[in-house]
């Protein structure tokens, strides 16, 4: 018979711990850092809703689903949006799926961020599909895909930044304090341009950001990769670091630069001073998938979706939603209002990322304002088109 303990990760226990680190060794899909206990741990530090759900059959552990337990039997994966993965992870061989298993923890919905499903415990889960890149340094494959026509445009805007302002140089300055309040301040610069919410300053994942900062470097912490062009910073990526895995959250640039493509110098140029960092694995999650697989020798296939549980409020819920996304594929099929339908999906992704920050009413109404705010132009453009 199948159980589940809820546990708070103060009480998970020495051996449950080890467990779930076996699970990760055992699954390399497994072994991103915000899918360690390290990484609950730290959210845990900075939120008050982090449960474990741990399952068991005959005293045997099967598998660990951390999660956002929030009201309404509604969970998310700790960390979101900044966990850019999710998982129930399990050993190679167990028998569990995903809907006896919220059923079991009581969740009636589950959503579900960069799913990483390698043994099939969620089954076909509606939702939409995206890929996950990481630059493999230990592979012999070659580190990117990049075109020579590509490659050749990329190497004069290196000649020209070199001959404009300086020798390009690399540092993990993971404890310069100037560095990250550059970082930081150019990122929120360019949310606020781009009128998207500002993912940065939600209290909790402030201090998440802070708090890995300054952990120390022989655990789970906080990596700062920066390139230097003379003596200016130009180019950031801050995320997280725990063993030979780098997962970064941020990228940002000085606009200063941008005639250079200095993104893009930063991924050819990045790798060689990485692996001699000791990094294995360097993630750069999903989305931009234009940019990134020119950059990337690793992709794997993963999905954003919402999952329901086995009670009868979820299957009511799950029908509901199944009914939304038939009236938005006969839009979509028909031509009928695609570009407001496009624009209104965009606007809801918005939403729940917001959700997913904001903790209290006043914070998610201010975000959700804004969001709308900032849609109405990009709605009334697609109409008009």
């Amino acid at each position: 018979m199948l159980t589940c303990d809820l546990i708070r990760v103060e009480n998970l226990t020495p051996r449950d711990q080890t467990i779930w680190q076996d699970m990760i060794d055992a699954t390399e899909a497994f072994q991103s850092p915000v899918l360690s206990p390290a990484f609950i741990h730290a959210v845990a530090s900075v939120r008050d809703d982090v449960v474990i759900a741990a399952y068991r059959r005959d005293g045997a552990t099967l598998g660990f689903l951390p999660h956002h337990r929030r009201p309404n039997r509604f969970a998310r994966p700790v960390g979101a949006p900044f966990a850019d993965y999710s998982a129930l992870i399990t050993f190679p061989d167990t028998d569990l799926k995903a809907r006896d298993a919220l059923a079991a923890a009581r969740i009636d919905r589950y959503q579900a961020i960069g799913l990483i499903d390698p043994y099939g415990v969620f089954g076909d889960v509606d939702g939409s599909d995206d890929m996950g890149y990481g630059i493999d340094l230990g592979s012999d494959e070659p580190i990117n895909t990049v075109t020579k026509k590509h490659s050749k445009n990329i190497n004069r805007h290196r000649r020209n930044l070199i001959a404009a302002h300086g020798e390009i140089t690399f540092r993990l300055s993971e404890f310069d304090r100037e560095h990250y309040e550059m970082m930081l301040r150019l990122k929120r610069e360019q949310l606020a341009q781009n009128g998207l919410h500002n993912f940065l300053d939600a209290p909790w994942a402030s201090r998440l950001l802070e708090e890995v900062f300054d952990a120390p470097r022989d655990g789970l912490h906080g990596s700062l990769l920066v390139m230097m062009v003379g003596d200016a910073p130009v180019m950031f990526h801050y995320g997280l670091r725990y063993g030979d895995h780098m997962h970064p959250w941020v990228s940002s640039f000085d606009p200063a630069f941008s005639e250079f493509s200095p993104g893009q110098i930063f991924l050819c140029d990045a790798p060689a001073v990485l692996k001699a960092a000791g990094v294995r694995y360097y993630d750069l999650s999903t989305g931009q998938t234009h940019y990134k697989s020119s950059f990337c020798n690793t992709q794997f296939p993963v999905r954003h979706a919402r999952i329901y549980g086995g009670s009868a409020s979820a299957h009511l819920s799950e029908r509901l939603a199944h009914l939304a996304s038939d009236v938005q594929k006969s839009m979509d099929r028909y031509r009928i209002g695609r570009g407001v339908a496009n624009a209104l999906t965009r606007l809801n992704r918005r939403v729940d990322q917001i959700a997913c920050l904001e903790l209290d009413f006043a914070g998610r109404a201010k975000g959700v304002a804004h969001a709308f705010a900032n849609a109405r132009r990009r709605i009334g453009g697609a109409h008009a088109g």
